[in-house]
């Protein structure tokens, strides 16, 4: 019989805190991740750092790859659902 899991739904809060951290680690700037990623204005990566807004698919595999960080490890799950797998 398979494991049954709960599926979740991602923390803002804490995501942002782990981007936020890896782009710390990185040594980039917001500005130069802003020019990078072709956002017109670093306010949406200040959103993500706040935990206000989550980064899209695009920019998060975009953020990933400039930070050297594999995506699910940027993210940062609700509650305590077991992963599938």
């Amino acid at each position: 019989m398979a494991e049954r899991y709960t599926l979740t739904t991602l923390d803002a809060v804490q995501t942002g805190r782990k981007i936020h951290d890896a782009i710390k680690q990185s040594g980039y700037s917001i500005r130069e991740l802003q020019e990078m990623l072709g956002l017109s204005c670093p306010q949406p990566i200040y959103r993500w750092i706040r935990g206000r807004t989550l980064p899209s698919v695009d920019n998060l595999y975009m953020l990933s790859r400039i930070l050297e960080v594999p995506m699910d490890e940027l993210l940062v799950p609700n509650g305590n659902g077991k992963r599938p797998g």
